[in-house]
């Protein structure tokens, strides 16, 4: 074997390994403590499928086949709003299982930029995503910021 054959695959294992640990990262550990979903962005016309995750100041949304070790978006939960719910319909219906309900949400990201799309969740999800948010504590909705003791 040539040195430069060696070299090169050398290099495509570097790049290679992080990219399938980030896949795997995904599939194994992001999927075990989250809820999966169904996404699409405000505008788009392709759904995601990803999983969310919720936290005591925001809700992470990952990408299923994404390969960032980080949630792709996080939104603020003082900031995100819930629109009507709605069944699929047209092309949603080859995406979204039986009983899936559709909500519009948007809401600040971490650099404030508002980020608007549709969630496609189960009955039992859309219960848990609602309760959540209207879970939402008094001292979390503060505006200066400031904690009570």
């Amino acid at each position: 074997m040539a040195t430069s054959e060696i070299i090169l695959g050398v290099v495509v294992l570097l790049v290679l390994a992080p990219v399938a640990a980030a896949v795997v990262y995904r599939l194994v550990f992001v999927r075990r403590d989250s809820t999966s979903v169904l996404v699409k962005r405000y505008g788009g016309d392709s759904w995601r499928h990803g999983a969310v995750r919720y936290s005591d100041t925001d809700v992470a949304f990952y990408r299923l086949l994404s390969v960032r070790f980080g949630a792709d978006v996080r939104l603020d939960r003082r900031s995100l709003v819930l629109g009507a719910r709605r069944q699929p319909t047209g092309d949603e219906l080859d995406v979204a299982e039986t009983g899936e309900l559709i909500v519009p949400f948007s809401g600040h990201d971490r650099k404030g930029t508002i980020r608007e799309g549709e969630l496609c969740v189960g009955p039992a999800e859309m219960t848990a995503l609602l309760a959540w948010v209207e879970a939402c504590s008094t001292e979390q909705v503060r505006s200066d910021g400031r904690r009570r003791r």
